[in-house]
């Protein structure tokens, strides 16, 4: 949340938002696997729509609903195999960076509704991937195939690439370094951040509808 609340994704937020604002007819938006809630919480702060958000971590819809000045949005705990939402009652799901379930996404979604999708980019951490390339299996990265499924659910209304590589200090690098599942498996004291200034936050935006 930190990470987020210091502005490294906020050329994200920008372009949702944005989407967001072009879309007709969005009177409930469904955050899925909302984390901490940060997208939630800022687009309420721009949108009179009906939000509702859940993760399947109790401790980060907790800390959500703590930072909810609003008090407006709906925060549960739920999981993607069998969401507690009604059939055909959602104009709108984020899917930010979080594993999609097409099938419940489907049955919730009305049948005007699209579908915003976040996804790396293959730019997405790029410095890790130079400096830690002796390291990894594999050195480059593909989204190719959450892309192609994405396709085949739904028809493609639009599609963004956005990209800020944003400088930050080694404590935040270090901070991402944890974070990303690109280094999960790596001996990260083998590796010297001190060696990188900069970040790349890479993400490709696309919205479907049905």
């Amino acid at each position: 949340m930190d990470i987020l609340e210091k502005g490294y994704y906020s050329h994200i937020l920008t372009e949702i938002t944005h989407i967001l604002s072009k879309l007709e007819n969005i009177t409930t938006i469904l955050d899925v696997g909302c984390g901490e809630g940060y997208y939630s919480r800022k687009i309420k702060e721009l949108f009179q729509a009906d939000i509702v958000a859940f993760d399947i971590s109790k401790d980060a819809i907790s800390l959500a609903s703590k930072r909810d000045g609003s008090k407006s949005i709906k925060w549960f705990v739920g999981d993607l195999e069998n969401m507690p939402i009604r059939d055909h009652s959602v104009d709108c799901i984020l899917d930010i960076f979080t594993p999609a379930n097409y099938l419940e996404f489907n049955r919730v979604l009305s049948d005007s509704g699209y579908i915003v999708k976040v996804i790396p980019g293959n730019k997405h951490l790029m410095e890790f991937r130079n400096i830690a390339k002796e390291h990894l299996k594999n050195q480059e990265y593909s989204n190719e195939n959450v892309i192609n499924l994405f396709k085949k659910q739904y028809s493609v209304i639009y599609q963004k690439r956005v990209s800020e590589s944003y400088e930050m200090p080694l404590e935040d690098i270090k901070i991402f370094a944890d974070m990303t599942p690109l280094l999960f498996h790596v001996d990260k004291t083998e590796i010297d951040f001190k060696k990188l200034k900069t970040l790349t936050i890479d993400a490709e935006i696309f919205v479907g509808s049905l």
